[in-house]
């Protein structure tokens, strides 16, 4: 796990008691003493704002979640308030269409109009040259007062025929002569009204048309002034989502941060384009068939139809058997049960007092005095444990739905006394391990409550060291050197250690001098520019481009390591080729990492990231001698997961001794699993020669280790009970 110098504070070599701090031997000097007292209280005092820190980290951290919760609901009530404004857009632009079309319909009476200027004109009436409806008005007026003014006549006329029939007798020649004007007056009359009646229908239709075209103006410019307010609304809203996909942006890299601190390296997976194929097998393609189980034991059971059937119902001749048809089922049975072991006794019944009175069978083996339980549920016991990751409280559960209860204080109390029965196989683990020519480390926090009841900060650090077919865990309240030291300072030879950039492993290569060669992870470099780039949107090319550099490194590594032969000194060409490939590419690299560091500000985000390579160069490029030195400490970590998720259901270790205990049972199960042995066999076997033994762990363990062990006995413990 990677960190800061900074982080690592100097270690005290202070002897605790029941009430403190109690003095250093008299060789000390008193002032050397208080130095160290100082610097104690100020290394707690450290502590303690790291812990106040820690709880402000969180604070932020939920702030920052309830503020992105906030602005993703304000982007969906902006999303819906523009998928609104884009429905009233498109009615818009809807009516828009119809208005048009109806403006298209008005060119029709352009025809219509210049019909009525004919009628105009053979009617006789003036016409301008662009006639209009005040023009129409006034015609209608000039003829409404001409048909006044022959009305007017009419009656004169009818005034002048009343007298004249007045005069009819004295004057009859008036008479007709009257008649006729009058008739022809009205035969003027009906004329004139018949020739004015058709431009009079004509103008009202013409007006009636105006007027629609008029209002579909008005409604025309109407829609067009909604259409530009809806447009510029579309514009205000496609900013504001533009300013909105900003501040979603910026969110999303702080939560890339907030996602770091919370859930550590699983958020530093990339995200992969989605495949299209289904899951599950494809048609036509042949399947892998039922898995084979060859070590499972098999029961024989045989059902026999009832005896009526098997008599022929007519004439009652019996059957005869004709084979069988086979079912296989895979069954299990997990049931607790009392081993009842009765030992008859054997009275003497001669007086001779040189032998024994009575003789009886020896008594059964245990692992402690006076405890119920057998080796099989000891085993049980820590497997579920250390292999099933549980806690104490959920194995005794388990063991009660099981019809054994247990308390879990009775299960603490038996592990601390197996305790010194896996002490001998966590130190052969060890001494194997210093003679390997490559190890993985790695650490990671754990709890110790004893550790906060003394004054001290709870947190211990649970280290782990990693070979190819070796595991083992050590639990220290200490990060430092000294801690590093007791786990990898006893190496017999020269060995490559892949490790992160924590600075104990720098002073420890500086104690051990030169029998430790450091190589550095490259994951570690990965992860300092993802996150360097968490919360600057600006730098995510940068960190997308750098991080595609490393994958090209761990690419060419692949392929050098497809034409590589262990065991052999002189490789073949194509290993060679492969190899000259991943040399240019990593200088490339960190040529890359040089030119741009150049012309960066020393205070710029990408220097640091740009920077650490060039300074770890060297223990970044032990792989490229080595081929069996892997680029990352993956392997150390992968093998950390369950002693984490043991950690997170269990909070971790009441005391020293149960997180010791801890330690040395995770490095056998460890590495029993890692060389393919089945753990629970191998735990009944080894809990059995414990017991046989008087509670202690065999002499010989060269028959448990699996790397000395017979390959008969190996392959008997690969297979399961």
């Amino acid at each position: 796990m990677a960190t800061c110098e900074a982080d690592v504070g100097t270690e005290l070599t202070l002897v605790k008691g029941g009430d403190g701090i109690r003095s250093l031997p008299e060789s000390v000097p008193a002032s050397e003493w208080r130095d160290l007292c100082l610097l104690y209280e100020r290394e707690r005092a450290r502590a303690d704002e790291a812990e106040a820190r820690a709880k402000v980290a969180e604070a932020h951290a939920a702030q920052w979640r309830r503020a992105e919760i906030a602005a993703r609901g304000r982007a969906g009530c902006w999303q819906v308030q523009c998928e609104a404004s884009r429905d009233k857009l498109n009615e818009a632009r809807a009516e828009t269409e119809a208005i048009r079309r109806t403006a298209k319909e008005a060119l029709s009476l352009q025809a219509e109009v210049r019909r009525l200027r004919n009628l105009v004109d053979a009617a006789g009436m003036p016409w301008r040259k662009r006639p209009s409806m005040v023009s129409l008005r006034k015609q209608v007026g000039r003829v409404r007062r001409k048909n006044a003014a022959l009305r007017a006549r009419v009656t004169e006329t009818r005034q002048a025929a009343t007298a004249a029939r007045r005069e009819k007798n004295a004057a009859p020649h008036a008479v007709e002569t009257g008649q006729v004007t009058i008739r022809s007056l009205r035969e003027k009359n009906a004329a004139l009204r018949r020739k004015h009646s058709v431009p009079r229908t004509q103008a009202r239709a013409a007006k009636t048309r105006m007027a629609t075209i008029r209002s579909l103006g008005r409604k025309n410019a109407k829609l067009r002034k909604e259409a530009q307010v809806a447009q510029a609304e579309r514009r205000r809203m496609a900013a504001r989502i533009e300013a909105l996909e900003a501040e979603l942006a910026e969110l999303r890299a702080s939560r890339a941060v907030l996602s770091k601190a919370l859930y550590g390296r699983k958020s530093e997976q990339r995200e992969k384009p989605r495949s299209n194929r289904r899951r599950g097998q494809r048609p036509g393609a042949p399947g892998h068939g039922r898995t084979p189980r060859p070590g499972l034991g098999e029961r024989i059971e045989v059902h026999r139809p009832p005896k009526a059937a098997c008599v022929c119902g007519g004439c009652g001749t019996p059957y005869a058997v004709n084979g069988a048809h086979d079912t296989t089922l895979v069954e299990i049975e997990v049931k607790a049960h009392k081993r009842r072991i009765v030992r008859p006794r054997w009275r003497r019944q001669c007086d001779c007092e040189a032998s024994p009175r009575e003789v009886t069978a020896a008594a059964p083996d245990r692992l402690f005095p006076r405890t119920p339980h057998g080796t099989t549920v000891w085993a049980c016991v820590v497997f579920e444990r250390h292999v099933g990751h549980r806690p104490l409280n959920g194995v005794a559960a388990w063991l009660s739905h099981h019809g054994l209860p247990i308390s879990a204080g009775t299960l603490a109390g038996g592990l601390a006394r197996l305790a010194s029965t896996f002490e001998g196989l966590s130190q052969a683990i060890l001494e194997h391990q210093n003679e390997a020519p490559v190890r993985h480390g790695d650490e990671t926090g754990w709890r110790v409550q004893s550790l906060k009841q003394a004054g001290r900060s709870p947190r211990a650090w649970l280290w782990v060291s990693v070979t190819a077919d070796a595991v083992c865990f050590h639990i220290d309240p200490s990060r430092s050197a000294e801690a590093a030291l007791r786990v990898f300072g006893a190496a017999s030879a020269v060995q490559a250690l892949v490790v992160d950039r924590l600075s104990a492993y720098k002073k420890l290569a500086r104690v051990l001098d030169g029998r430790v060669i450091l190589a550095w992870c490259w994951a570690h470099q990965r992860r300092d520019f993802i996150d360097r780039a968490a919360g600057r949107v600006e730098l995510t090319d940068w960190c997308r481009a750098w991080l595609e550099r490393i994958a090209s490194i761990y690419r060419l590594n692949k392929a050098r390591l497809s034409h590589c032969r262990p065991g052999l000194e002189q490789q073949d060409e194509a290993f060679a080729d492969a190899r000259q490939r991943l040399q240019t590419g990593v200088e490339d690299l960190f040529a890359t990492a040089e030119r741009e560091l150049a012309g960066l500000d020393e205070t710029a985000p990408e220097a640091g990231p740009l920077r650490s390579p060039l300074n770890h160069r060297k223990g970044l490029s032990v792989f490229l001698e080595r081929p069996d030195v892997p680029m990352d400490n993956n392997f150390a970590e992968r093998t950390l997961r369950g002693a984490v998720i043991a950690r997170r259901l269990s909070f971790g270790s009441d005391s020293l001794n149960g997180a010791r205990c801890t330690a040395m049972m995770y490095s056998a199960v460890e590495t029993l699993a890692l060389n393919g042995i089945d753990v629970r066999r191998w735990l009944n076997e080894w809990l059995a020669a414990c017991a046989g033994n008087g509670g202690q762990a065999p002499p010989d363990l060269s028959e448990w280790l699996p790397w000395s062990m017979s390959e008969t006995r190996r392959r008997t413990l690969m297979a399961p009970e």
